[in-house]
């Protein structure tokens, strides 16, 4: 196999800064190796010109978009979710509809701040309901996460066939 292609392949699977010994001991390519085809590498996407760079920082590689293109693709980029704003979001899921309120009793008083942060992501629709509100996931969550469905029933169905069952008290354990 082609070492080169493999620590390129090492990078862009990655998505986030690895040094060449990270990529050694999961590759098993030598280390000296790693560096030797890290520099080519970079050389290769410099001369090419193309919409993608191998950038060091702190001795440590990343394979990312060229800032010269960014701007134009931000918006497609994964959102990164926080574990417990992702609990937050499982708990709603699988309650929905469900009241802020009880959200808030089932995840403590940070979930306000976790409900808003997923309303702004577009996960989540909150209308108002009495003195709180009726939190309901939208197409927006659906899609971020492949799931089918358009019915908080489907949502409840897909993800329990999507993941192993475990019940909702094992997984806020």
């Amino acid at each position: 196999m082609d070492n080169q292609k493999i620590v390129e392949a090492a990078l862009f699977t990655a998505g986030n800064p690895l040094n060449a010994k990270e990529i050694s001991k999961t590759t098993g390519i030598p280390t000296k190796k790693v560096k030797k085809n890290l520099k080519t590498l970079k050389k290769k996407y410099k001369e090419r010109d193309t919409a993608l760079e191998i950038k060091a920082v702190n001795k440590k590689y990343v394979m990312q978009v060229n800032p010269k293109y960014s701007e134009e693709v931000m918006n497609l980029a994964p959102i990164e979710i926080s574990t417990p704003v992702l609990r937050t979001l499982s708990v709603i899921a699988f309650k929905q509809p469900v009241s802020q309120s009880e959200i808030v009793d089932i995840r403590g008083n940070k979930a306000y701040k976790h409900i808003k942060k997923l309303t702004e992501m577009g996960f989540l629709n909150a209308k108002p309901y009495g003195r709180t509100k009726l939190l309901q996931t939208t197409d927006g969550f659906t899609e971020y996460f492949g799931i089918e469905a358009t019915t908080p029933e489907e949502v409840r169905k897909a993800l329990s066939e999507k993941f192993d069952p475990v019940t909702l008290e094992d997984f806020l354990d």
